[in-house]
């Protein structure tokens, strides 16, 4: 078996910095160089992630609105994705799970401002969704349109 992310969280370094700030991603940690803010104001956050072979991987992620709760076996992170935001409309959470399944790979945040032409997913990769649709994680917060994509393990010898 490959390495799978095994496990995501969300960096929140500091609170509005008057620039980007210096950024402590844990040791063996992967870090997604993206403040999921952009655009809206707000604290700076970012994802970071770990990656192993041996721990269980994570095979789902989905994005939970305001006080909804996680579906069974799914894990909400506590980091509301639009907190401090200047317009804040709908706070955001990301929920995990490690349920038997495809395992994901790698993960990738895609980003537009409005008014452009919007990116889809690279080829190989799925779009976190939220009730069915893609999820913007700048959803009622009016900054830029942010999506996290990931890639789910594609051979029968990376599946779990």
């Amino acid at each position: 078996m490959g390495p799978f992310i095994t496990d995501i969280d969300i960096l929140a370094p500091y609170e509005r910095p008057p620039k980007k700030p210096t950024l402590h991603v844990p040791t063996g940690w992967g870090l997604i160089d993206f403040n999921l803010n952009s655009g809206a104001g707000g604290a700076y956050l970012y994802f970071v992630f770990e990656k192993h072979a041996q721990d269980r991987p994570i095979t789902g992620l989905l994005v939970l609105k305001d006080d909804e709760r996680p579906p069974a076996g799914y894990q909400k992170l506590p980091v509301d994705l639009n907190k401090d935001t200047d317009k804040h409309t709908t706070a955001l959470f990301l929920a995990v799970t490690r349920v038997p399944g495809t395992p994901i790979t790698d993960l990738d945040v895609v980003h537009w401002k409005s008014g452009e032409q919007p990116i889809p997913p690279k080829g190989g990769y799925l779009r976190v969704q939220a009730d069915g649709a893609d999820a913007d994680l700048n959803l009622g917060a009016a900054g830029d349109y942010i999506f996290l994509d990931h890639r789910p393990a594609t051979t029968p010898q990376e599946t779990v």
